[in-house]
């Protein structure tokens, strides 16, 4: 069988896109608040979304970091806001390790977690991740560019079709909520 979904992505960056900030802006009005408490998969300081007061680069290893909490983050602000939700873009070849993680995470520490992640519920990854988990899925109408690297604009959009999921530490099953992009 062909793919027509073909990466035209080098290997050596397919885990370093970055978000771009349109999407930041819907994650924010899609959950009313003013910012994010911790960039969970940040590359570095440089890299990490302006809207989080704290992040987790690649140092640490936010994979193998057994908490995701005050020990292992680097606040951006005098004031980091523990309260609110953790935001996470992590390496597309890591996409559902990083989501187990969080689901551990959500459950063991109370937090809400938002992820990027492609939009794919036919396939088994996701029945296999995705479902029977506590989340909200945030359908966007369309595609969102991601920024290459280097930050700067990719000529194309990705391959495939990418929701927010909100990952909480209550009972609610699958939601999905459809949305408009740049609202």
């Amino acid at each position: 069988m062909v793919s027509l979904n073909q990466s035209n992505t080098p290997k050596s960056e397919k885990d370093y896109w970055r978000t771009p900030e349109n999407l930041i802006i819907d994650a924010l009005t899609l959950l009313n608040i003013p910012r994010f408490s911790v960039d969970v998969c940040a590359k570095n300081a440089d890299t990490s979304i302006r809207s989080s007061t704290a992040y987790i680069d690649e140092s640490i290893d936010a994979l193998n970091t057994i908490r995701w909490d005050e020990n292992n983050i680097i606040k951006n602000e005098r004031y980091h806001c523990k309260h609110l939700p953790m935001f996470c873009n992590p390496p597309f070849s890591k996409k559902w390790e990083f989501f187990q993680k969080a689901v551990d995470q959500s459950k063991s520490s109370g937090h809400q977690i938002l992820m990027v992640l492609p939009y794919t519920p036919a396939t088994r990854a996701w029945h296999e991740n995705v479902l029977n988990q506590d989340c909200i899925i945030y359908v966007p109408d369309g595609r969102y560019q991601f920024l290459l690297p280097d930050g700067k604009r990719s000529p194309n959009s990705c391959s495939f079709e990418t929701c927010l999921i909100l990952i909480v530490p209550f009972k609610c099953g699958n939601v999905i909520v459809n949305y408009k992009r740049n609202f």
